[in-house]
């Protein structure tokens, strides 16, 4: 065998390569080829509200709702979700899956970890695991609304609304970035 017969064959598979890690990343989401695909773009930094049955410690009480954020990354093939409370409280996703039922109603479910702030850990709130199922509302998409459940046998509602498209790593980063969008009168998707 001879690299002059190897060639026809290498190239095809760059070409293939090339144009299926272009159409994972990028393409899968854009017209015409979003048609194609039944996989909805959560893609950007959505601004969550969390109703908990968890009891604050301190006061012996139901917490009232907050707000979160929520960065998803998304490929066509992958999916990272990140949720950030006030007080470097991050939960991170472990393992998510969609179903598209057959009238096109969506849901995303995940199961993920959630790690307190390491001066929380003891008197607030111990590393846990908990899972979720999201309706996914609107094309495109505005609104994620659901449930979750943690192993210390609490839950809550979310209702994720006012995706921007950039991405920020903390929660004083992106209510920053929203305060400041707000001030300058830059209207929310």
């Amino acid at each position: 065998m001879s690299w002059d017969h190897a060639k026809p064959y290498s190239f095809t598979l760059a070409v293939l390569t090339g144009g299926w890690t272009l159409f994972n990343r990028k393409l899968w989401r854009v017209w015409p080829f979003c048609h194609f695909v039944k996989t909805p773009d959560l893609n950007g930094m959505w601004k969550a509200e969390l109703r908990s049955t968890f009891i604050d410690p301190d006061s012996g009480t139901v917490k009232e709702p907050f707000t979160a954020y929520v960065a998803i990354r998304q490929t066509l093939t992958t999916l990272s979700v990140r949720l950030f409370t006030a007080g470097d409280h991050e939960s991170s996703l472990v393992a998510s899956s969609f179903d598209i039922e057959a009238d096109g109603t969506t849901y995303l479910y995940g199961v993920y970890q959630g790690e307190p702030s390491i001066t929380d850990r003891k008197s607030v709130s111990a590393i846990h695991y908990g899972s979720f199922k999201y309706k996914v509302l609107g094309k495109p998409v505005t609104e994620l609304r659901g449930h979750y459940w943690t192993d210390r046998e609490t839950g809550g509602s979310i209702v994720l609304r006012e995706r921007l498209p950039e991405m920020f790593d903390s929660f004083d980063a992106a209510a920053g970035a929203r305060s400041l969008d707000q001030n300058q009168g830059r209207p929310l998707p």
